[in-house]
C-alpha cells in the first residue's frame, strides 16, 4: 500500500476530537504548531507531492520528478518533506508516501499503478512478488513516520492510496492496517476506480477510516471516478464513503465544482487545488485557468466549512519546488483576502 505514536495515542485524541459538537473527525486539527492551521478561518495545506517526488523508477504514466524534488540519498526523505511543508507554510498534511524499503518493481505494468489492459505473464509474476512484498511489511515505519510528523507539530490528516484493481482482501486489510498505524481517517484514494468501491466497504466500516474519493477528468470511462454522478452513487454506497474534490480535474472533464460543494460539502474532507483549463485542458498557473478557485475558496471561507483546502503543485513553473509551492500557497491566501 501506499498511506499517514501509536494507534492506541491516535485513537485517544481522535475520540477526544469527534467528542466536539458540530465537528466531523476530520475536520480538527489537534495541538498548535510552529505554522498556523488556519488562514482567514480556512484550512489550507499541501499534498506533499507538490514537494518531494518518488526516488525509484516512476510507473508507467508518471513524468520523473525534476532533481529539486528528489530526497537526498543521506537523508529520510520524510524529515526533508517536514522541513519544506513548514518552509512554505503548510500545516495541514496529505503524505503521498512513507518512503520505507523499496518495493519490488511491476513488470508491464498498467498506468499509475493500476492493472495493464492486457496482463502478461510477467506481470503476473511480478504482481505476485510485489503483493507478498506488501503483506509482509511491519508497520514500524507507519509508527516512525506519524510520530515524526507530531514532534513538527504539522496536522498529518490524510494519505495517498490507491487501491488496485487486483489487489486482494488481504492486501486492501493490510493497507487500512497501515492508515491506523499512521493515524489518519482518511485517505485519498487517487486512481482508485469506483468499480473497486464494493470491495473496500467492509474495510472502511471494520476501520472507520473513510476512502475519501478523488476524481480525475476521464468522464468517458465508466470504471473512473469522474462525474458527479458517480462522486453521488459512491456516497450513496456507505456512511464511510467521503469525497476529497479535485476542483482542477473536475472543472478539465467539464463538471461544476461550486455547486458540488455547495451540494455537499457535508461529505467532503478536503479539496485538492490546482488550475487547469476545461475540455480536458492542460494544467497552467494558478489563476490563469478556468478552475474556480476564488469561489470554492471564498466558500469555505464565508460558510466556515471544515473542509481542508489542499494545493497539489502540478503546474510546473521555473523555480524550485519548495520556491513554486510557496508562491501558490500564497496565492491562495491573496485569494482569501479579497
Amino acid at each position: 500500500m501506499l498511506t499517514r505514536r501509536r494507534f492506541a495515542q491516535t485513537a485517544c485524541s481522535m475520540l477526544a476530537l469527534t467528542a466536539l459538537p458540530g465537528t466531523a473527525p476530520w475536520a480538527a486539527a489537534g495541538g498548535h504548531g510552529r505554522v498556523p492551521r488556519s488562514y482567514k478561518g480556512v484550512k489550507l495545506g499541501v499534498i506533499t507531492y507538490s514537494l518531494m517526488g518518488n526516488p525509484g523508477p516512476m510507473p508507467p504514466g508518471f513524468p520523473s520528478p525534476p532533481a529539486d524534488m528528489l530526497p537526498p540519498a543521506d537523508r529520510d526523505p520524510i524529515d526533508v518533506i517536514i522541513e519544506r511543508c513548514i518552509d512554505v507554510g503548510a500545516a495541514n498534511i496529505e503524505l503521498l508516501n512513507v518512503y520505507g524499503e523499496n518495493p519490488p518493481p511491476l513488470v508491464n505494468g498498467g498506468r499509475f499503478g493500476q492493472v495493464p489492459d492486457k496482463s502478461t505473464p510477467e506481470y503476473l509474476e511480478s504482481r505476485e512478488r510485489l503483493r507478498q512484498w506488501r503483506l509482509a511489511q511491519p508497520l514500524d515505519r507507519y509508527h516512525q513516520v506519524r510520530e515524526k510528523f507530531q514532534r513538527a507539530g504539522l496536522n498529518l490528516f490524510s494519505y495517498v492510496w490507491t487501491v488496485a484493481d487486483d489487489d486482494t482482501p488481504e492486501e486492501i486489510d493490510k493497507g487500512f492496517q497501515q492508515l491506523r498505524a499512521l493515524g489518519v481517517r482518511i485517505f485519498c484514494t487517487n486512481q482508485t476506480r469506483y468499480t473497486m468501491a464494493p470491495k473496500i466497504i467492509p474495510f472502511a466500516e471494520k476501520y472507520h477510516i473513510s476512502p475519501a474519493w478523488h476524481p480525475h477528468d476521464n468522464t468517458d470511462d465508466p470504471r473512473e471516478v469522474a462525474t458527479a454522478q458517480t462522486l453521488e452513487r459512491l456516497l450513496d454506497m456507505s456512511p464511510e464513503f467521503r469525497v476529497n474534490l479535485d476542483i482542477g480535474h473536475f472543472t478539465a472533464g467539464n463538471q461544476d465544482a461550486v455547486a458540488f460543494l455547495e451540494q455537499h460539502h457535508a461529505r467532503i474532507t478536503h479539496l485538492h487545488i490546482k488550475d487547469r483549463k476545461r475540455n480536458h485542458g492542460p494544467n497552467v498557473q494558478l489563476g490563469t485557468g478556468e478552475t474556480p478557485i476564488t469561489a470554492c475558496l471564498h466558500l469555505l471561507r464565508d460558510r466556515k466549512w471544515p473542509i481542508y483546502a489542499l494545493l497539489e503543485r502540478e503546474y510546473r513553473g521555473p523555480g524550485t519546488a519548495v520556491e513554486e509551492t510557496r508562491w501558490q500557497m500564497q496565492y491562495m491566501k491573496r485569494v482569501l483576502d479579497t
